[in-house]
């Protein structure tokens, strides 16, 4: 991500939300996932990824009480349904993206 973009991504995400708090915070809860400890935000945020493709590209909720607005709300995002994708994607992209080269390297 080059500076400008992480600028950009930082004008839309609110830093004081769930996510972010557990993800920063040294006794998150953890699941386990193939006998590895996994942070459980780590693990919503993989979900979510699922979720907002299959809800933006097939205009289907993953369950019928599924909201956008509370994936706003828990990573502190804003913008439609599109942006909200594009983000949630680039979080994706950068924390797990960050985990694999730590684990490969």
């Amino acid at each position: 991500m080059t500076e400008a973009e992480a600028e950009a991504f930082e004008q839309n995400v609110d830093s004081s939300a769930p996510f972010w708090q557990e993800l920063h915070d040294e006794d998150r809860p953890t699941i386990k996932i193939q006998g590895r400890d996994v942070p459980r935000c780590l693990y919503i945020l993989m979900q979510t990824r699922r979720d907002i493709e299959m809800y933006v590209d097939h205009d289907t909720k993953p369950q019928r009480t599924w909201k956008i607005g509370d994936v706003k709300k828990y990573f502190g995002i804003k913008g439609n349904k599109s942006k909200v994708k594009d983000l949630i994607f680039t979080i994706h992209d950068e924390t797990i993206g960050r985990i694999k080269d730590t684990d490969n390297g």
